[in-house]
């Protein structure tokens, strides 16, 4: 019996990791807009130059300069502007659908285009939490996984 519940947690783990790795990899859900000023985009390694009606992605961060300004247009016509010196990533969902938004103020000049100085909103950790749990089923099972077969001498 406990092997097959040990066996049942161990699927439902490795189940529940693909589904956060899928919504970690989603596609463009957003359109950044109304860019003024100097205003950033990393998607990968670095922060390049936005460019009006540039696609965005859930995790993609948007750097705002002094005296510049964006918009986030989300697919589902949600908007969100967006003010001078700070760091913003892009959410999962909209924050009209309820996702927290990230962002940290920055100070320019420091540290060659800017240092974080503090973070406002919330993160979601979820996808940690979700690798947590699996790694403690696999350790419980890995735990109750004895010889069955034992005989006293």
């Amino acid at each position: 019996m406990s092997k097959v519940l040990a066996r049942s947690f161990i699927g439902i783990a490795f189940a529940l990791a693909t589904a956060t790795v899928a919504a970690t990899a989603a596609g463009p859900n957003a359109t950044l807009t109304g860019v003024t000023g100097k205003v950033s985009v990393n998607q990968g390694s670095e922060f390049v130059p936005a460019q009006s009606e540039m696609r965005l992605k859930p995790g993609d961060r948007i750097m705002i300069a002094d005296s510049a300004s964006a918009t986030i247009t989300f697919d589902d016509s949600c908007r969100m502007d967006l003010g001078e010196s700070k760091v913003v990533t892009v959410p999962a969902k909209s924050t009209c659908a309820g996702a927290a938004l990230s962002q940290q103020g920055v100070v320019q000049g420091a540290g060659g285009g800017g240092e974080a100085i503090g973070t406002e909103g919330t993160h979601d950790n979820s996808g940690v939490w979700w690798m947590v749990g699996a790694v403690a089923l696999i350790d419980i099972w890995a735990i109750s996984e004895g010889n069955d077969d034992t005989q006293s001498p």
